[in-house]
Formats: C-alpha cells, sequence, structure tokens
C-alpha cells in the first residue's frame, strides 16, 4: 500500500503537480468513501416504520446527531488536509508559476472542501432511496384511499358528524348551515340537537369590482350582511351572502350525530389531482365580522362534497363484510407502521355498524386511556354537547395523527430535493473557505489578518454613520439606506481599483489587503448593486397609482431570476477570480516595502 501511494505521488509531481501539490486525488477519494458510508448510514435510518411517526422526519439529520458527526468528520478531513498541503507552498519558495495555476488552485480548494463538507447530501439521498424502495406510490396511494375511507369511523369528536357537515345529496351542497345560535332566527324553521341549533340558508350573490371604492367599504354596507365567503376572479369579488331559510326537517331523518354527515378528508395527497374550490375561496371570521353576519366556513368545496357522497353510497350499500374488511385492511398497514391502537376489526365494526340512520353511538380516543380518565371527570359548566361526546366515549383507541405523519413524512422525503434546498448553503460556504485558504497561500497570513481587521473597522465605522445619518435625517429609512448603499458601493469601488489601477503607487501591504477584500467580496459587491437597481425600481413602482390594487405587478430587477441570482453571482465570482488571477501575479512581483 505504501509503494502504490508513492508511486502515486511521484506520478502527479511528476505530471501533475498542482494535483499532488493540492492533494486534491487523495482528498477525494477520502471524501468518496466517507460520502458512501453515509449514504449507506442514511439507507437504514429510516428502516424501522415507527420513525416515520413523528413530525417533520424530513430533518432526521439534524435531530438525531448526524449533524454533529458530519461537522467533525469535515473538520478533522479539511484541518488534516491543510497541515499537509502547507508543508509545500508554491509562492513562499518561489515556483514558477501562472494564471491558470493559480486559479487551478482555486478550484482545488472549492472542490476539495465542497466534497469534505457535503454529508448531509449522500445522507438524505440515502434517505430517499430507502424510501422509494421501500413504500411505492401505488402502495401509498391505495393505504391513503383506505385511510380516507375508514376516517368515516374515527369517530374522534361530535362535530364531525352533525348534520351542518352534510354536503350531499341536494340541496345540501347548495345550502349554508348557521350554527351560532345568536345569528339563528328563531322565528323561522331551524333544527335542534341538545343544546345546538341549525338552520339551514339558500346564498345569493353580490359582485365586486377590483379596486372600487365599494369593496372597502363592505362593512358598513347593510347589503353585506351575512357575507359567508367570497371568490375571487381576475376582475370581481363575488360575496356569498345569507338569503332565505330553508325548512329541510321532512328531507332528515335524523339530527343526531350520523356517520352519514361526516364530510372531512383524513388526508390529502401531494399527488391529489383534485382541485379544490377551497383554495380559491376566502371565508370570514366570525370574530371579525360577528356584529353583522359574517362566520367562517371552510366545507363549502369540491372535496367535502364528494367525500360525502362517498360516504352516502358507503353506508347505503349497508355491506357488513365491506366494511369489515375495510377495517382489517386499513389495521392491517397500521400495525406495520406500528401504530398505537387497541381495535380489532370486529369491535370496531360492532360499535359503529347502525343500519338505521348509522347514528354515532360510540367514540373513539386519539390517545391511550389514561389510568384516572381526567374526559369522565364532572366539568362544571359542561354543555349538553360536551356531555354527549363523555358519555359515548368508549375504551378504544386510534392515534390517527400518527398515521397522518406517516403518509406526510413519506410524501414529503419523496418529493424532497436535498441538492436544490442545500446546495446555495454549500456552494458559499465552500466558495468562502476556499477563498480565505486562497488568500492565505497567496498573500500570507499578515495580509490576511489585517485584512479581517480592516472589514471588521470598515463595518464598525459604516455602522456608526448610519446612526448619525439616521439621526440627524429625523428617521428617514429611505434616505438613511441610499446613503449607506451608495457609500458602501463608493468604498468597494475604491478597494477594487486599488490593485487594478494605483498597484505601483501604494504600499504593497494595502494592496494586499485590497486583494484579499476583492477575492472574496467581489460576489457582495456585485449583489450590492443589484440591490441598489432595486430599490429604486420599487420607489418607482410605489409611484405608480395602481401600485396598490391586487391586480397590478411591479417586477424588479431581483425578482427577474429570484433564487437563481445565486448561482449567477457565484459564476460571475469564479470568472472574477480566473482574470484576477493576473492582478494577483502583478501583486506578487512587487518588491517588498
Amino acid at each position: 500500500m505504501k509503494a502504490f501511494i508513492f508511486k502515486t505521488n511521484q506520478y502527479l509531481l511528476e505530471r501533475f503537480p498542482l494535483l499532488w501539490n493540492t492533494r486534491f486525488i487523495w482528498m477525494l477519494l477520502v471524501a468518496s468513501l466517507l460520502h458512501l458510508v453515509f449514504f449507506v448510514f442514511g439507507f437504514f435510518t429510516l428502516s424501522n416504520p415507527k420513525l416515520l411517526q413523528e413530525r417533520y422526519i424530513t430533518s432526521i439529520f439534524y435531530e438525531n446527531g448526524t449533524v454533529f458527526l458530519s461537522s467533525i468528520i469535515s473538520i478533522l478531513l479539511i484541518v488534516v488536509w491543510l497541515i499537509y498541503m502547507f508543508k509545500n507552498n508554491g509562492f513562499k519558495n518561489f515556483y514558477p508559476t501562472t494564471t491558470s495555476k493559480l486559479f487551478g488552485q482555486f478550484l482545488s480548494y472549492f472542490v476539495i472542501i465542497f466534497g469534505c463538507s457535503t454529508f448531509y447530501l449522500s445522507y438524505n439521498y440515502g434517505i430517499k432511496s430507502h424510501i422509494a424502495l421501500t413504500y411505492s406510490d401505488a402502495q401509498i396511494e391505495k393505504e391513503i384511499e383506505i385511510a380516507n375511507d375508514v376516517a368515516l369511523f374515527f369517530s374522534e369528536d361530535v362535530s364531525s358528524y352533525t348534520i351542518d357537515k352534510r354536503r350531499f345529496p341536494k340541496p345540501f351542497y347548495e345550502l349554508y348551515c348557521e350554527d351560532i345560535e345568536k345569528f339563528i332566527d328563531e322565528s323561522q324553521p331551524y333544527l335542534k340537537f341538545l343544546d345546538e341549533s341549525f338552520q339551514f340558508y339558500t346564498l345569493k350573490t353580490k359582485e365586486v369590482k377590483i379596486g372600487d371604492s365599494n369593496e372597502f367599504d363592505i362593512k358598513s354596507d347593510s347589503s353585506f350582511s351575512g357575507v359567508v365567503y367570497r371568490k375571487t376572479t381576475d376582475t370581481h369579488r363575488i360575496y356569498y351572502i345569507k338569503d332565505t331559510v330553508v325548512d329541510l326537517t321532512s328531507s332528515i331523518k335524523t339530527v343526531n350525530p350520523s356517520y352519514y354527515n361526516a364530510s372531512h378528508t383524513f388526508f390529502i395527497s401531494k399527488n391529489d389531482t383534485l382541485r379544490d374550490r377551497s383554495n380559491n375561496y376566502n371565508y370570514y371570521s366570525q370574530y371579525d365580522y360577528a356584529d353583522y353576519g359574517y362566520n367562517s366556513r371552510s366545507d363549502f368545496s369540491i372535496r367535502h362534497q364528494l367525500r360525502n357522497q362517498r360516504n352516502h353510497d358507503l353506508l347505503k350499500r349497508h355491506d357488513k363484510t365491506e366494511i369489515k374488511n375495510l377495517f382489517e385492511a386499513f389495521l392491517t398497514f397500521s400495525d406495520y407502521y406500528k401504530i398505537d391502537h387497541n381495535l380489532t376489526a370486529e369491535q370496531w365494526l360492532e360499535m359503529v355498524y347502525h343500519p338505521n340512520n348509522f347514528e354515532v353511538k360510540h367514540f373513539i380516543r386519539t390517545e391511550e386511556k389514561d389510568e384516572y380518565d381526567y374526559t369522565r371527570t364532572i366539568i362544571l359548566e359542561q354543555t349538553q354537547f360536551e356531555k354527549f361526546f363523555t358519555d359515548h366515549l368508549s375504551d378504544y383507541h386510534y392515534k390517527n395523527n400518527d398515521l397522518q405523519n406517516v403518509f406526510e413524512n413519506i410524501e414529503d422525503i419523496k418529493e424532497s430535493n436535498p441538492f436544490t434546498e442545500s446546495i446555495h448553503f454549500f456552494m458559499w460556504f465552500s466558495f468562502f473557505l476556499a477563498c480565505l485558504i486562497f488568500m492565505f497561500r497567496v498573500t500570507g497570513l499578515k495580509p490576511l489578518l489585517f485584512s479581517i481587521i480592516s472589514v471588521g473597522v470598515l463595518t464598525l465605522l459604516i455602522a456608526l454613520l448610519t446612526a448619525l445619518i439616521f439621526y440627524l435625517i429625523d428617521g428617514n429609512d429611505n434616505k438613511t439606506f441610499y446613503f449607506i448603499s451608495y457609500l458602501t458601493l463608493f468604498l468597494g469601488t475604491l478597494i477594487l481599483a486599488i490593485p487594478i489601477i494605483f498597484i505601483q503607487k501604494i504600499k504593497k501591504l494595502i494592496v494586499a489587503i485590497c486583494v484579499n477584500i476583492s477575492i472574496i467580496g467581489f460576489s457582495l459587491y456585485v449583489f450590492l448593486i443589484i440591490g441598489i437597481i432595486t430599490m429604486h425600481q420599487q420607489d418607482i413602482c410605489r409611484a405608480n397609482p395602481s401600485y396598490y390594487l391586487d391586480s397590478f405587478e411591479c417586477y424588479t430587477l431581483m425578482d427577474v431570476f429570484g433564487i437563481y441570482w445565486s448561482f449567477i453571482m457565484f459564476s460571475i465570482a469564479i470568472l472574477f477570480i480566473f482574470f484576477y488571477s493576473k492582478i494577483i501575479k502583478k501583486w506578487k512581483a512587487l518588491p517588498e516595502g
């Protein structure tokens, strides 16, 4: 092994001295092996399905300590690499060099640091590979379908089964059900379950053009009294308002909580193709608009109607075997995911199967029964509605939130892209660290330390000057920001110009400081220019009378590429170092003193 390493080093030294000097081949080999280890580690991290019950499992890299292991390994690799690399400094020993070799050194530093610091990517791609191989899209899609059907019988609260949740058949999906006592018109027909009242209304519509002065005066307009929700189009807002009370007494077989009323969907997959109307509707809060009848409702969507229809069809078939098979399939994959429950298909079926109106007679807990069972403790001022729940609460439980987390985590991991989510951090981290090492190799320790001190002093002076200017102009944020931005731009331009224009006329140490700041700060300089242009564009936009209308769009230079500015500025920074290598050579050729 030693002979192989020696021969390889000799070969690199004779033919590729840059790769030999930077230990490029050996560092990438070690980094690649460690990436493979982290990939395997990530692949088996979620081998226990119970871990999928935790929220935001995509962050497990940070939660299980892997981030610390990865950081320690990265630091050790980089430190050992620097120790070996600093044994030979081409500039220090006056080895002949070229612009391309200087730039090649910087690129080698960047690639090595990037390779030694991105174990996060391998770990997360290992997790993605495990999830993709273990849980196929077809399997998860089928399990979600079963869970949404079975959720009809979760029976975890009363409000999910009251008559106001009914969205099928007609006319239920055309009506609005008022359930707030203060808005119930007792002179008109209404339904009552214990101490809860329900009154059905037809809805009328009223359109307001976007930007119209009437749009901002609806609170004072009595014709808007009873608004339930609104829909926004390109040019108008359509308000849906309570109109006429409808008597549904003859259409409703029972006002008691019934499985026929359930219209909620347990889990909505990211791959769901249904275009839900609720995404296009704005619902009003009863607390903000209660004075004139606004109410909050989120169940006017197509999804609620279709789910209620599917539930209705299942119950109408009265097929006991079908429901039991549904429970068995559901509990089978629940056991695989290790969801905590104490149900069996037979027990569950016995609790819910009441073909006469399918009334809810038993409720299932979402947590295991506590030893003291506080839910059955007599509560002062408990409403009849609340008492109905506690009186019918069983000892069975099913932690359905854990199953939701399982589905959510599987879909999140499949949808995630660790590269795009983290590339900007690793890219810029590697760039700035490579710049620091490059600066040390080129200019030495003393100029590097003076560069850091100079940046700190300039930052402090600019901060103090900002506070002074802000005080002198009576707290005008906009003018202060412009002044400081242009001052920083002037200082940045001066620092960039000194090594290019005044390299022969200024002391070598001062030029070295400017060279170092230019190497690491040029991307920030470009970002500052883009920011100043964007500020001026925003001011011009705000001066437009149409700026505050929803339909008005104002695009600035920053908006053109968005997050992709990061890649653009990174490319500019790399090109700058390539062309700036010629300036570095000129600086090194200057006489000392």
